[in-house]
């Protein structure tokens, strides 16, 4: 039991910075923000309709439009598809001064349930329940003294860094183009290829950068780096993200951009401390 449970937090945290790990750091404030940023996203859903496949687009030019039109939202939903089993489905806020998330990942059967605010990080599983005294909860915070805040104190750190507006990552990697490789229905698909290099600077200076890229897998990506797809709509908003990361593939869909999202924090009387048997394996 032990292992599984580890197993299953680990595999938390690896979900929460694979959806993460396409998003920057720029937090946004809302309300004005989004008065300011709505011209910026008419102008360039006019500059979106002029390309065709072949053509090459800046990939900071790029990152800057659609940084805008997200900031203009501030919600969105993501489906993401990491290999054969393991599905997550999240509810991005990042219309105030903090990034919020709530997501409900599946692993093999195991259905475990994230909120992410205020720095903090709960965790939800009925798999937990006989380790906490029947509580489905526990909470990991980064000032925590229990095992698990302890464990995972620095991954949020990490996701702190690495949430926000899911257009930044493109930014980051901005001295490279995008080719657009097909316009359909009003969905702009490009191919962006980023190197080791770029890559290896995104994460020293902890930038945003893809998902399951990390100092350990970045070791077994050539030289050459990685190529990776990103569709956008007619108003610069994130549509789908591929990639593939030694053989496991990435599918990431965002939808409902705009729309109410409701992320808090599981009641109190629910929450518990995870304690692990120190004989169990």
């Amino acid at each position: 039991m032990k292992r599984a449970v580890l197993s299953t937090v680990a595999l938390c945290g690896a979900l929460a910075l694979g959806a993460c790990g396409s998003t920057g750091s720029t937090a946004t404030t809302g309300g004005d923000t989004a008065a300011s940023s709505s011209p910026s996203a008419a102008a360039s859903a006019q500059d979106a309709a002029a390309v065709a496949e072949g053509d090459t687009v800046p990939v900071s030019e790029l990152g800057k439009r659609s940084t805008a039109a997200v900031e203009a939202e501030g919600t969105a939903h993501l489906t993401m598809t990491a290999g054969d089993a393991q599905d997550m489905e999240a509810r991005l806020d990042y219309s105030g001064k903090a990034p919020k998330m709530s997501m409900t990942m599946t692993n093999q059967g195991e259905t475990v349930d994230m909120v992410y605010l205020g720095n903090v990080m709960y965790l939800g599983s009925e798999s937990f329940a006989e380790m906490t005294g029947g509580k489905r909860w526990i909470k990991i915070d980064p000032d925590g003294t229990d095992m698990m805040s302890r464990m995972m104190g620095p991954l949020l750190d990490e996701m702190a860094s690495s949430m926000g507006n899911p257009a930044t990552q493109l930014e980051t990697y901005g001295d490279s183009d995008a080719t657009v490789v097909s316009v359909e229905d009003g969905v702009t698909t490009y191919e962006i290829t980023v190197t080791k290099a770029q890559m290896k600077k995104a994460l020293k200076n902890s930038e945003a950068t893809m998902p399951g890229v990390t100092e350990e897998t970045l070791e077994h990506i050539p030289a050459e780096g990685l190529t990776y797809t990103m569709s956008f709509d007619e108003q610069d908003l994130p549509v789908t993200m591929s990639m593939e990361v030694q053989s496991q593939s990435f599918e990431m869909t965002y939808s409902k951009w705009g729309e109410p999202v409701d992320i808090a924090a599981p009641p109190a009387k629910d929450v518990g401390t995870l304690e692990l048997p120190t004989d169990a394996g």
